[in-house]
């Protein structure tokens, strides 16, 4: 975690809450995990009742081709500024990943699709996601989602008490 922390956290990663927090949560996920979509409430939950949160998300798409479809177009998102926004809509949407549902979320968000497109299928973006997966994968992340906190890495769903109390843990050190 040491080695990679400043990429996992760093200042243009797609994130949400303040920059200055004093506690960043890195997530890796991916769109079509199911505990992915029950953990996104928590995560708002956090950010609601904790101001000096950030989180901090890294797509790890090994859930099928779709999985990496969309992850490239969140990343896309992230380039016109709405990465959380485009997140949370794919993370609450319950339909196939394909192209034409990407489209109409990216609509609906008030995204540009085309943009959105061109940006999704760009060498860019592909090293993004390239390194996303690699960092997974040198941290031993076998699974999603995966938390970490401060040095600790935390596997798999823990719920929004859960979370609650790894950063209570991390601010007590």
């Amino acid at each position: 975690i040491e080695t990679n922390r400043e990429w996992l956290t760093a200042a243009d990663a797609p994130s949400v809450g303040p920059a200055d927090a004093d506690v960043t949560v890195v997530e890796f996920f991916d769109y079509n995990c199911g505990y992915c979509k029950k953990a996104l409430p928590d995560i708002n939950a956090v950010l609601e009742s904790d101001k000096s949160v950030r989180f901090v998300f890294h797509e790890f798409p090994v859930l099928g081709p779709t999985s990496r479809t969309a992850a490239l177009w969140a990343l896309a998102a992230q380039k016109q500024g709405k990465y959380f926004e485009y997140h949370a809509a794919l993370m609450e949407d319950t339909a196939n990943k394909d192209e034409a549902t990407l489209s109409k979320i990216a609509a609906d968000v008030g995204l540009d699709v085309d943009q959105m497109k061109t940006d999704a299928a760009s060498d860019e973006i592909a090293a993004q996601l390239a390194k996303s997966m690699e960092v997974a994968q040198e941290l031993g992340i076998q699974g999603t989602p995966a938390f970490i906190i401060g040095d600790q890495l935390i596997p798999g769903y823990v719920g929004e008490e859960g979370l609650k109390n790894a950063i209570e843990t991390e601010r007590a050190e």
